[in-house]
């Protein structure tokens, strides 16, 4: 019998079938089960002989080696919450060191279990927590690969993230870019552990990124801007009203699918965003160019007072859409059917250079809701933005 925390024990934890690990394709053909007695004493009355517990979870695994690796994990996972966690299985109880700290997440938390948890409690865009899930994903499954999995998350260290970062471009054959993008979401996991007490400093920083090719950004020419215009307007009216209300905006898509009825002043030709970029959320007014203005009127009279202003096909509605709409229409409308490789994004870059080439460089980053440094500009020239505005609504810059 094994010792347990609290007077409990164990029998040592077997696996059915017992030739799990030599045999062949055969054991394919079987239910594969762990199994061990759980004894406690208060509960000696109603399980005399210990509580019979069994797992399967390795069965949904197609090939023999997977399966001895599942159940290897399985016996390590099972016999960690057993002996460190204190859990048992008659009452389904952890009653292990972790309830002795006050800790959102506790540094006796397994890896693989705290990043879940630090994940979980991460608020951004959809789009955001969507990119933040499959990163952990495939760290965690990278860290069980590297069997780091039974490691406590104060007890982890910066070799072993780098090993679990490492293995998981290895296994995935990912470019620096992806490397890079995974890196970054994983820095806010490992920001939020530390926020919760989990461990005392983010491992990620120590991890230099990798070096990434700048490739050159494909633009669109003035034929091509003709015939994306002569296609969509007919055919695809509501996308192309997108198009001319995004190009004239100086807002991200994000941004724009956050605009609800009550934050469009159509009277005094603006509009505002929730620009959710660095540190601190910040709400900027943003102009509505007299080159857009038809438009802006057209989805401000047909939406209700609780309307987003870009709702199912780019008009309005009381549902919220992904950003990747945006793009996903692109392909469908435009790079498929043309054969144009430029991405929607071109627009905004096409948008910048234009009002730097007619106006100038200040005016284009105040419209795109940059910061200047000029006179510490938003600290000190409170008028700046309102004077960007002004300026925003009667520039000519058209597509």
């Amino acid at each position: 019998m094994i010792l347990l925390p609290h007077g409990c024990s164990c029998s040592p934890l077997a696996v059915n079938p017992k030739n799990w690990k030599i045999a062949g394709k055969s054991l394919l053909k079987k239910n594969w089960r762990i199994h061990y007695y759980f004894r406690d004493p208060e509960f000696k009355d109603q399980f005399p002989y210990g509580k019979l517990v069994t797992i399967k979870g390795m069965n949904r695994y197609k090939t023999v080696e997977e399966r001895r690796a599942a159940t290897e994990i399985l016996i390590d996972e099972e016999f960690y919450m057993l002996q460190v966690q204190g859990y048992n299985p008659i009452t389904r109880k952890k009653s292990g060191p972790e309830i002795e700290l006050e800790c959102d997440i506790h540094p006796e938390t397994t890896i693989c279990e705290a990043v879940e948890m630090a994940r979980k409690k991460i608020d951004g865009e959809k789009s955001t927590l969507t990119d933040l899930k499959t990163s952990a994903k495939y760290f965690n499954k990278s860290c069980r690969q590297l069997r780091y999995h039974i490691i406590r998350i104060g007890d982890l260290k910066r070799i072993h993230v780098k090993n679990i970062l490492d293995n998981q471009l290895k296994q995935n054959a990912y470019t620096n870019e992806r490397f890079n993008k995974i890196r970054a979401y994983m820095h806010m996991i490992f920001k939020q552990l530390v926020l919760s007490d989990a461990i005392e400093h983010n491992l990620i920083s120590g991890i230099p990124k990798k070096k990434e090719t700048k490739k050159i950004k494909i633009t669109l020419t003035p034929e091509q801007i003709k015939t994306i215009k002569d296609h969509l307007l007919p055919k695809h009216y509501t996308f192309y009203r997108y198009m001319q209300i995004f190009f004239h905006s100086g807002s991200r898509s994000t941004e724009l699918f956050n605009v609800k009825y009550k934050d469009v002043d159509i009277q005094n030709q603006r509009f505002k965003v929730l620009v959710k970029k660095g540190r601190n959320y910040e709400e900027q007014w943003r102009a509505i160019n007299n080159n857009a203005l038809a438009y802006w009127n057209e989805l401000y009279a047909a939406a209700d007072i609780n309307d987003y202003i870009f709702s199912y096909d780019f008009s309005p509605g009381t549902v919220k859409i992904a950003a990747r709409q945006v793009s996903n229409k692109w392909r469908k409308y435009v790079k498929t059917p043309l054969g144009i490789n430029a991405d929607f994004y071109a627009w905004k870059h096409l948008h910048t250079t234009k009002v730097i080439d007619l106006y100038n460089r200040n005016l284009a980053a105040g419209i795109n809701g940059h910061k200047s440094n000029v006179m510490n500009d938003n600290h000190y020239d409170t008028m700046r933005q309102n004077r960007i505005i002004e300026m925003a609504k009667t520039i000519d810059v058209s597509i």
